[in-house]
């Protein structure tokens, strides 16, 4: 059901904006109702309508900052009385908080005009395919789902059974796949932008994360400061684990300046390993990933960042596929 249709007033007379602006205000406090943390965006704008200045900036005249800086998060809200005076008083959008509302989404894009083609045509494809390559997950369980104007989703779940927060993600999941949890925000239905409108496409109750998506999306532990023998795998030949360790231990000890292409090295000589049948990418994946969590943590690059630089090194392996003794 579309937002025009669900949400449209029923005032007689009613111009298309006094109709948007009635929408607006009815949807947030509707969100506000399932406990959802909301906040204005700058009318057609995925941007907060307030703080008006950065956390550098703020000198502490804004009556909201009177005790230290008060961003988008800490105001968002479920009062029912400060979103009708906020929602009255301008044509705002509506952004909804992650952290506070207990909810994790799921934000699969869309690859824009230009961009370099990855392994994936869409944030679809690749959370399909992840889908499928999970045992025992043949399907997402279905949950509020928001179609965006790139041609993006968003799926709401919900976090309030976990013990801690998850945070916000880029390209952990796949290929075009961003989370937003604690930290983040998502523009929400019926905000219109200069691209286009957010609509709902999925009306259901917001369902829980499932457990396996947790456990990717979880932090993982420091690398340690000195590299081990990997775990034997009794499937798996002495000839393979020492390349696992060696190719891990390159990455680890990549110095300044020369990390990215420590790991891309890293992950050709695993590619040709992967296309000669003798390792599967998800194995090697978790263990480059594990390798450069250290220069993560540091700031050389971004999870995201090492992800593309993996695949990248997979593909160029691929040419050269090689099989472990």
């Amino acid at each position: 059901m579309s937002t025009a249709t669900r949400w449209t007033s029923t005032h007689a007379g009613s111009t298309p904006a006094e109709q948007y602006r009635d929408a607006l205000l009815a949807t947030a406090l509707e969100y506000a109702n399932r406990g959802w943390h909301v906040f204005p965006l700058k009318p057609e704008s995925k941007r907060p309508a307030t703080p008006r200045h950065p956390a550098t900036d703020c000198d502490g005249t804004d009556p909201w900052c009177r005790d230290g800086h008060t961003g988008w998060e800490q105001r968002a809200t479920t009062n029912p009385d400060r979103i009708t005076r906020a929602w009255t008083a301008a044509p705002y959008g509506i952004g909804i908080a992650c952290g506070p509302s207990g909810l994790l989404v799921i934000d699969t894009d869309t690859r824009k005009t230009g961009e370099e083609f990855g392994h994936f045509a869409s944030g679809e494809e690749s959370l399909s395919t992840l889908v499928s390559m999970h045992d025992g997950a043949a399907t997402l369980p279905e949950t509020w789902t928001v179609a965006t104007p790139s041609g993006g989703v968003h799926r709401y779940y919900t976090t309030e059974h976990l013990t801690a927060p998850l945070g916000n993600t880029a390209g952990r999941l796949g290929d075009l796949i961003d989370t937003r949890g604690k930290g983040g925000y998502v523009v929400a239905p019926p905000t219109l932008t200069p691209s286009g409108q957010y609509e709902v496409t999925a009306d259901a109750e917001a369902t829980a994360l499932p457990a396996w998506l947790v456990k990717q999306l979880s932090p993982r532990p420091a690398a340690p400061s000195s590299v081990t023998e990997l775990r034997p795998v009794a499937h798996r030949s002495a000839y393979l684990r020492a390349v696992l360790t060696k190719e891990a231990e390159h990455v680890r000890e990549a110095p300044e300046g020369g990390r990215n292409h420590g790991l891309f090295a890293a992950a050709c000589c695993l590619g040709e390993l992967i296309a000669g049948g003798s390792l599967t990418e998800p194995e090697a994946s978790g263990v480059l990933l594990d390798a450069c969590a250290g220069h993560i943590a540091a700031g050389a690059f971004t999870e995201a960042e090492a992800w593309q630089t993996i695949r990248s090194g997979f593909r160029r392996g691929a040419a050269k596929p090689r099989t472990a003794a």
